[in-house]
């Protein structure tokens, strides 16, 4: 079997023909890696191999647009490749190389992730580990990023999301404030204790400014 021609196509991919007859098209990267070339002798395990190596490279280009966007996580990155169609097999293989060479890295995007959404969002830790679980983050890394925070920053901003919401039911009974403010810092994620001092924080507050 050999090389008949080389067709030269748009996006640097190439049609590739095997005596007279068109076999596969195939990227540069992959033309130049195995030294594809007019009157080149292949056999037909070379051409099972080159096909793959072809494949891979689809995997690899569809993850590179997928994280050029924004971070993402191995089990996201995974989703993603196979809602694509992608072989299982060769998404474990290509995901796996990603993260030896740091395109992928689950314990940096967990660190990343909740210093991020505190800032940004006031969220608690509680809503923050439920979404890095609902991402496929593990559960070590979750824990070793939540470590790293310190909990008088999470006592801080519990009390400072209080008392921005607070501002808006101010005019309430108590009974009311305290059941509505007490689920909203809920639901943003915060631990039941420090809710109960932000809320201790609020009626004290509201006692002092009545008197």
């Amino acid at each position: 079997m050999i090389i008949s021609a080389i067709v030269g196509q748009k996006h640097k991919r190439y049609e590739i023909q095997v005596d007279g007859e068109s076999i596969l098209s195939v990227h540069e990267d992959v033309l130049v890696k195995y030294g594809l070339h007019k009157g080149m002798e292949v056999e037909p395990t070379d051409l099972t191999e080159i096909i793959e190596a072809q494949e891979r490279h689809y995997v690899i280009q569809a993850f590179f647009r997928y994280v050029s966007y924004r971070p993402r996580t191995v089990r996201e990155s995974e989703q993603h490749l196979s809602q694509k169609g992608f072989d299982s097999t060769l998404i474990q293989s290509v995901l796996k190389s990603m993260n030896q060479q740091g395109y992928l890295d689950d314990r940096q995007y967990a660190r990343n992730w909740i210093r991020e959404r505190q800032t940004g969002k006031k969220l608690g830790i509680n809503r923050l580990k439920q979404e890095l679980k609902r991402k496929g983050v593990p559960s070590e890394y979750i824990d070793e990023a939540i470590e790293e925070e310190n909990i008088e920053e999470e006592r801080q901003l519990v009390t400072e999301v209080a008392e921005r919401r607070y501002s808006r039911i101010c005019k309430e009974d108590w009974q009311t404030i305290e059941r509505r403010l007490g689920s909203y810092l809920l639901r943003r994620g915060f631990p039941s204790h420090l809710v109960r001092q932000a809320l201790q924080h609020i009626r004290n507050k509201r006692n002092q400014e009545e008197s």
